[in-house]
């Protein structure tokens, strides 16, 4: 993540907008007054609100983390789907 000052973003815009969305960079702009935003692609945005969303539900969570723990320790069936 870097940090950078309001003037320098927005002397830099486009080449901070491509980093973020290129290269999955996160910015963090303060004014002068150190007031702070964080700078991120929207798919990055997106991903973190299905994500926010999916572990908003204590069944789904529960789920989804006992499905993580079975991968870790190798004790799932892998199956194939046709298609």
């Amino acid at each position: 993540m870097q940090a950078v000052l309001y003037s320098q973003a927005r002397n830099n815009l486009r080449s901070i907008i491509n980093q973020v969305c290129d290269n999955f960079e996160e910015f963090i702009i303060t004014t002068k007054d150190k007031q702070s935003v964080v700078l991120i692609s929207q798919e990055e945005y997106n991903s973190m609100k299905e994500t926010i969303y999916l572990l908003s539900s204590a069944n789904n969570r529960d789920r989804l983390l006992n499905a993580v723990d079975q991968i870790d320790n190798s004790k799932f069936i892998k199956k194939d789907i046709e298609i």
